[in-house]
């Protein structure tokens, strides 16, 4: 992506699953997009768009197209879990692996820290050891982590991993998501987490283990399996960012206007506005 080409050569710019490209390698898509040589077309692909994405769509600063239709229903229950429910969790777990279904259990993060107040993985994986055969490990820092994945797809019962696995794996026979701290995640990533169980039919389960006592957004997420709609929650909860520079993700920076609830209104700016612009180039028509 970031090789010195003539970007005169693209004729078309596609950016799948954009919601997990960072401010800096977006600007550059967005480049590509609008050089001044070939003007290439740019097409953007999301299935949980982040919300200065969804809001630039609900703005009419961008056109879109929506996919409503799934390949195929999925069912997964979807539980936000305290850690005094874990039995819940084990259960379920052993029962799902005494069907040769598989388990994945995410960390918030590889190594220990004091900055949150959760085991990390190498800290974690001991536990599950010393109770479950065929346990695999791996996160982002695992220059392996490729073959481990093949490996526990294979024959793995339990894979103890970071957010690495949100995307780009498929394991058939994966019908548990044990998530800890998902509080610190991102709706979208959630729902690309959670996405990765029951991909072959089978019945899903995925747990939000955390331990704040309550959490509406968490609530609302396991509510729900749209992921249009999740990223709407996700917008209404962390704002649209900085829509012109793009330099913020999320917030709000609009004093009088929210994108997430005010989508009629910007609609109707967006008719006046066409409206007078082609009054004022002799356009418009009686």
């Amino acid at each position: 992506m970031f090789d010195k080409r003539d970007l005169n050569e693209f004729a078309l710019v596609i950016t799948d699953e954009q919601h997990r490209f960072g401010t800096k390698q977006r600007y550059q898509l967005e480049k590509m997009a609008s050089s001044k040589g070939n003007k290439p077309h740019s097409l953007q692909f999301s299935a949980t768009p982040i919300p200065r994405t969804l809001a630039l769509a609900k703005s009419a600063f961008v056109q879109t197209t929506m996919i409503r239709e799934i390949p195929y229903p999925k069912e997964i229950e979807t539980l936000v879990l305290h850690k005094r429910d874990f039995k819940i969790v084990m259960e379920k777990i052993s029962e799902e692996i005494a069907k040769n279904h598989q388990v994945i259990v995410v960390y918030p993060l590889v190594n220990e820290s004091e900055k949150i107040p959760y085991l990390s993985l190498s800290e974690g994986a001991s536990f599950w050891q010393k109770r479950f055969k065929k346990v695999y490990t791996t996160s982002g820092q695992d220059k392996n982590k490729e073959e481990v994945i093949e490996e526990f797809r294979e024959c793995g019962s339990i894979l103890l991993a970071t957010t690495l696995i949100e995307v780009g794996i498929s394991l058939p026979r994966l019908s548990v998501m044990v998530i800890l701290a998902p509080e610190r995640l991102g709706l979208a990533t959630l729902h690309q987490l959670r996405g990765r169980v029951s991909r072959n039919g089978l019945k899903g389960y995925c747990f939000l283990c955390t331990i704040q006592e309550e959490n509406e957004r968490l609530e609302k997420f396991a509510d729900e399996l749209d992921g249009f709609k999740i990223a709407e929650l996700d917008l209404e909860y962390r704002k649209s960012g900085d829509l012109l520079q793009g330099g913020e993700q999320s917030g709000n920076s609009f004093e009088y206007i929210d994108l997430a609830k005010d989508e009629s209104i910007i609609a109707e700016v967006k008719k006046d506005f066409l409206k007078n612009a082609s009054v004022s180039h002799g356009t418009f028509e009686n």
